[in-house]
């Protein structure tokens, strides 16, 4: 199924869990534990568990980190959706700093630690475990990262 598809579709996506919490790394592990909740009612298999987990930690690190600039901790809402029986559908948003994914860097991550630079790693993560990734920035609506993974269900 390709993206555009999918994104057409999002009426038929049913909401399994939703959060919404500040932006900051204590809730990190709470958000984490919301999308485990709803994987585990999905019977999503261990090794996509633990992709999505991973996944889910960047992503929310990246908001605590980068959305908001002041001192006051921002809102972040994490939604995990079914579509379909193959699809689980993680929503992040967060109304903060909005950011071009194309402008950072792809890691060096065949190079020699002391030659890599600082940053890009989450992202790249988020790409390699995830099969599909899409960042939409809208004023109104927030900063919307979506995560889609293609379902392996335990037996």
């Amino acid at each position: 199924m390709d993206e555009q598809h999918l994104l057409s579709v999002q009426d038929a996506w049913h909401l399994v869990e939703q959060m919404n919490v500040k932006a900051v790394l204590p809730n990190v592990p709470l958000v984490i534990a919301c999308v485990t909740r709803a994987a585990e009612v999905l019977g999503i298999c261990d090794h996509d568990l633990y992709q999505i987990q991973l996944a889910v930690d960047e992503a929310c690190a990246n908001v605590v980190d980068h959305a908001y600039l002041g001192p006051e901790p921002g809102e972040m809402e994490v939604s995990c959706y079914r579509y379909d029986q193959d699809y689980f559908i993680i929503r992040v948003r967060d109304w903060g700093q909005g950011f071009d994914p194309a402008k950072v860097a792809q890691p060096l991550v065949d190079a020699p630690l002391e030659e890599r630079s600082l940053g890009g790693l989450g992202l790249f993560l988020v790409q390699a475990v995830m099969d599909r990734v899409r960042f939409s920035f809208d004023p109104d609506r927030g900063n919307e990262l979506l995560m889609v993974k293609r379902l392996g269900i335990a037996d």
